[in-house]
């Protein structure tokens, strides 16, 4: 600006940014995607697990359905390493990365009878620190997702 407070009129050569502002401007945005991204990864996994407790649920009713129809017994397992399942005679699954499955005292396997019911269990679909259970009732052959 002139002394009377008039922009002056800049030269082609001086419009547009300097190197100094562009870099200024890369920095921040670097800050912000280092403070961000462990939050957005973080949520990603607990979107796919989320995801796996509906899946493996779903899966469960699934067996249940097809032990109802055969009139004799399905078996949902779990894999040794926590990372795969699926039915007996069915297709197995493999987990999203960082989640991974366990079962109480069912020994990864929880069996569905021609009558509708179960041997009943826990499937235990863990992230990091959290855990969401899917529970079989023994009787009823009932499937229930909750948290954990």
């Amino acid at each position: 600006m002139s002394g009377i407070g008039e922009a002056r009129p800049r030269l082609p050569s001086q419009s547009g940014t300097t190197l100094i502002e562009a870099l200024v401007v890369v920095a921040i945005t670097s800050m912000v995607a280092l403070v961000g991204f462990p939050r957005m990864q973080q949520g990603l996994l607990t979107l796919a697990q989320r995801e796996t407790v509906s899946v493996v649920a779903a899966r469960l009713r699934q067996a249940r359905g097809e032990a109802l129809r055969r009139d004799g017994p399905v078996v949902f397992a779990i894999g040794a390493d926590g990372r795969t399942y699926g039915t007996s005679g069915g297709v197995v699954t493999p987990t999203p990365s960082g989640v991974t499955l366990a079962a109480d005292g069912s020994g990864r396997r929880i069996a569905f009878y021609g009558d509708g019911s179960s041997s009943g269990g826990v499937i235990w679909v863990r992230a990091a620190r959290r855990a969401i259970a899917v529970a079989v009732a023994p009787l009823g052959g009932a499937v229930a997702a909750g948290a954990g």
